[in-house]
C-alpha cells in the first residue's frame, strides 16, 4: 500500500475581505492527479488542511495515516506553520519523505539564512513547477524512497552530503487538457467560488513578479476542457468563477479558448467573473467578451506612474493606452486597480503620486501592496547596488536603496491612518480603498 498524505493551509475566512467561501486549489489539482493514475499496486491518498483542524489535531491525523509521502502546498504566508508541522512530522514519523510544492516552493527561499538549518531537516524534495505528472510518477514507482526521490524528473532533492540540491532532470511532460478536474471528481465544494485556467505562466518577466520568470505562458486548456469546466461549476452553483491566468488578456489562445467554451458553456452569464488583465494591449475582442458575460470584476496592475520606476523592473507600461484602456474597461467591469508600495527606485513622493492618480480614476477600488520579494522573483537576484533587505518570515521588504527602513515604516503607519480615517481594509501585505 503506497500512502499519500496531501497538505495545506487555507487563511482565515474573513467576511469583511471576501463573503464568499474560497476552497484552495492547486492543491487539489495535484489531489486529482494523484486520484486519477493507474499504478501497479493500491494506494491510499488523504488530505489535510491544517489552516481548518490546527496543529494538534492534523499532527496526530498524519501520525494514525503513517503516510510514505507528505506533499506541502505552500505560499508566503503559510510557510511558518507548515515547516513546524513538518518539523514534528520528521520528529515524530521519520520514514515519511517531504515533498514541497506549491507558489512559493524555491530553492532559494529554503536557503535564505533564516530557513536553511530547519529547511534541511525537514525538506527532502521541492518541486518548482508543475506537480501533477510528478506526483503521478511518485505513486506508481515500485519503491518509494530518497533515491526514487531523487531520481524523480522535475524535482530538486537535497544532497545526501551537503545542503545543496540535486537536480533530477528536466520537468515530464504535462498534456493540461489531459488533467484530472477536482471538481469531476468531487474534491471541491458546493456553493463556493470556482477556479479556471485557461493557461498556465506569464510571458512578462517583471521583477517583482515570479510568475513569468519560472514559466512561460506556453501552454493552454483547450475549449473542451474549458466548457465542462464551467458546466461542473453550474452543478456545484459556483456563485463566482475566478480565472488564475496571470492575465485575461496575456494569451492569445487561451482566451479564445475560453471565449468558445462561454459560447457552448454560457455559465459564465450567470456568475461573477474575476480575472486579472494587462491594460496597455486590450482589444476590442476582450471588452465585447466582459460584457458579455454576467457580472465581471478586473484586477487591473498599475503598480506606478513613474516610467523610471516600471522600466527599472522590466515592466512595459505606455500611460496613453492604460488611461484608455481604463475608461474603456470601467464601462464593462468593475475594477481593481493595483499598486506597489516600497519599490526599489521609487520613493515616498512617488508613491503617493501614484497612488493619488489611481484614487482619480473610475473605478471600484484601488489596493495597495507592500512590495515582497518573493522567491525565484527576479526581485530576489537585483543589482548589489539596491541593497535590498527583506522580513524572511514574510518576504516584505524592509529597506532597499530609495526605501529606507524608516520611511517604510512611515508609509505603511500613514496606509493604516487612511484606512482608519476614510475606511477600507487592511492585510498583512495590503490596504483595500474602496471607492
Amino acid at each position: 500500500m503506497r500512502k499519500l498524505a496531501l497538505l495545506c493551509c487555507s487563511p482565515p475566512f474573513d467576511a469583511d475581505e471576501m463573503p464568499l467561501t474560497m476552497p484552495s486549489f492547486g492543491i487539489h489539482r495535484v489531489h486529482a492527479a494523484a486520484r486519477s493514475g493507474v499504478y501497479p499496486h493500491p494506494v491510499d491518498i488523504r488530505f489535510f488542511d491544517l489552516g481548518k483542524i490546527g496543529h494538534a489535531e492534523c499532527l496526530q491525523a498524519l501520525l494514525d495515516f503513517e503516510p510514505d509521502l507528505v506533499g506541502f502546498s505552500v505560499y508566503v504566508w503559510s510557510l511558518a506553520p507548515l515547516m513546524q508541522l513538518a518539523a514534528d512530522v520528521r520528529a515524530r514519523h521519520p520514514k515519511a519523505l517531504l515533498l514541497w510544492g506549491g507558489p512559493s516552493a524555491r530553492r532559494d527561499l529554503f536557503d535564505h539564512a533564516h530557513y536553511r538549518g530547519s529547511s534541511a531537516a525537514v525538506v527532502d524534495a521541492v518541486c518548482e513547477g508543475d506537480g501533477e505528472a510528478i506526483i503521478q510518477h511518485l505513486m506508481a514507482v515500485p519503491q518509494l524512497d530518497a533515491a526514487s526521490l531523487a531520481a524523480t524528473p522535475g524535482l530538486f532533492a537535497r544532497n545526501s552530503t551537503d545542503a545543496g540540491w540535486h537536480s533530477c532532470g528536466a520537468a515530464l511532460t504535462l498534456d493540461l487538457s489531459a488533467l484530472a478536474s477536482p471538481y469531476e471528481l468531487g474534491l471541491m465544494p458546493a456553493d463556493a467560488v470556482a477556479y479556471l485556467e485557461t493557461y498556465r505562466g506569464c510571458p512578462l518577466s517583471c521583477r517583482f513578479c515570479a510568475w513569468g520568470a519560472t514559466r512561460p505562458a506556453r501552454d493552454v486548456f483547450s475549449a473542451d476542457y474549458i466548457s465542462e469546466e464551467l458546466d461542473r461549476f453550474r452543478k456545484l452553483r459556483a456563485p463566482a468563477v475566478f480565472l488564475l491566468d496571470a492575465g485575461l488578456n496575456l494569451n492569445a489562445k487561451g482566451f479564445k479558448n475560453l471565449v468558445a467554451a462561454q459560447e457552448r458553456s454560457g455559465f459564465l452569464s450567470e456568475a461573477l467573473f474575476w480575472a486579472e488583465i494587462y491594460p496597455t494591449i486590450t482589444k476590442p475582442e476582450h471588452i465585447e467578451f466582459l460584457a458579455s458575460v454576467g457580472t465581471a470584476y478586473l484586477g487591473v496592475g498599475l503598480q506606478s506612474i513613474h516610467e523610471r520606476v516600471l522600466k527599472a523592473h522590466e515592466r512595459p507600461f505606455d500611460m496613453r493606452r492604460f488611461a484608455s484602456a481604463v475608461e474603456n474597461l470601467s464601462q464593462v467591469a468593475g475594477l481593481e486597480i493595483q499598486i506597489i508600495m516600497g519599490l526599489p527606485e521609487d520613493t515616498p513622493e512617488g508613491f503617493r503620486s501614484t497612488l493619488e492618480f489611481a484614487l482619480a480614476l473610475p473605478v471600484a477600488s484601488v489596493r495597495v501592496f507592500h512590495c515582497l520579494v518573493l522567491p525565484d522573483a527576479l526581485l530576489s537576484r537585483s543589482d548589489p547596488s539596491w541593497r535590498i533587505e527583506f522580513d524572511p518570515t514574510n518576504m516584505a521588504m524592509r529597506s532597499n536603496h530609495t526605501w529606507p527602513e524608516h520611511t517604510l515604516h512611515a508609509m505603511r503607519a500613514e496606509l493604516n491612518n487612511w484606512v482608519a480615517r476614510h475606511g477600507g481594509t487592511q492585510g498583512e501585505y495590503w490596504w483595500s480603498f474602496r471607492k
